[in-house]
Protein backbone atom coordinates (compact mmCIF):
# COMPACT_ATOMS: atom_id res chain seq x y z
CA UNK A 1 0.00 0.00 0.00
CA UNK A 2 2.80 2.42 0.91
CA UNK A 3 4.55 1.88 -2.44
CA UNK A 4 1.46 2.73 -4.46
CA UNK A 5 1.26 6.12 -2.74
CA UNK A 6 4.86 7.08 -3.55
CA UNK A 7 5.69 9.35 -6.47
CA UNK A 8 7.89 6.69 -8.09
CA UNK A 9 4.77 4.70 -8.96
CA UNK A 10 3.41 7.82 -10.69
CA UNK A 11 6.66 8.08 -12.68
CA UNK A 12 6.17 4.51 -13.88
CA UNK A 13 2.85 5.57 -15.39
CA UNK A 14 4.59 8.07 -17.67
CA UNK A 15 4.73 11.22 -15.59
CA UNK A 16 7.88 13.17 -14.71
CA UNK A 17 9.11 15.43 -11.91
CA UNK A 18 10.67 18.71 -13.03
CA UNK A 19 13.11 20.52 -10.76
CA UNK A 20 14.53 23.97 -11.40
CA UNK A 21 17.68 24.91 -9.50
CA UNK A 22 16.92 22.14 -6.99
CA UNK A 23 13.27 22.99 -6.28
CA UNK A 24 10.20 21.29 -7.77
CA UNK A 25 8.79 23.32 -10.67
CA UNK A 26 5.00 23.55 -10.79
CA UNK A 27 4.46 26.24 -13.42
CA UNK A 28 5.79 28.01 -16.49
CA UNK A 29 6.99 31.03 -14.55
CA UNK A 30 9.24 28.95 -12.30
CA UNK A 31 10.56 26.97 -15.26
CA UNK A 32 11.46 30.14 -17.17
CA UNK A 33 13.20 31.61 -14.10
CA UNK A 34 15.35 28.52 -13.50
CA UNK A 35 18.88 28.46 -14.92
CA UNK A 36 18.87 24.67 -15.16
CA UNK A 37 15.99 22.19 -15.29
CA UNK A 38 16.29 18.58 -14.17
CA UNK A 39 13.63 16.13 -15.31
CA UNK A 40 13.20 12.87 -13.41
CA UNK A 41 11.62 9.92 -15.20
CA UNK A 42 11.03 6.40 -13.91
CA UNK A 43 14.31 5.22 -15.45
CA UNK A 44 16.58 8.18 -14.63
CA UNK A 45 17.15 11.91 -14.76
CA UNK A 46 18.21 14.38 -17.44
CA UNK A 47 19.56 17.92 -17.05
CA UNK A 48 18.27 20.47 -19.56
CA UNK A 49 19.89 23.86 -20.21
CA UNK A 50 22.69 25.73 -18.50
CA UNK A 51 25.00 22.78 -18.09
CA UNK A 52 25.31 19.39 -16.50
CA UNK A 53 26.50 18.23 -13.13
CA UNK A 54 29.91 17.51 -14.68
CA UNK A 55 30.42 20.82 -16.48
CA UNK A 56 29.07 23.34 -18.97
CA UNK A 57 26.54 22.42 -21.64
CA UNK A 58 28.05 21.06 -24.84
CA UNK A 59 28.05 23.33 -27.87
CA UNK A 60 25.38 22.51 -30.44
CA UNK A 61 26.62 20.61 -33.46
CA UNK A 62 26.98 22.49 -36.71
CA UNK A 63 24.50 21.23 -39.34
CA UNK A 64 26.03 19.27 -42.17
CA UNK A 65 26.31 20.89 -45.59
CA UNK A 66 24.15 19.28 -48.27
CA UNK A 67 26.05 16.92 -50.58
CA UNK A 68 27.62 18.54 -53.63
CA UNK A 69 25.86 17.96 -56.91
CA UNK A 70 22.45 17.34 -55.35
CA UNK A 71 20.72 19.56 -57.89
CA UNK A 72 17.14 20.77 -57.93
CA UNK A 73 14.11 18.54 -57.83
CA UNK A 74 12.17 20.90 -60.10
Amino acid sequence: MRQTLGYTETLKRGYAVVRGDGDVVTGVEAAEAAAVLEIEFSDGRVVVGGGTASGPAPKPKKPKDPPAGQGSLF
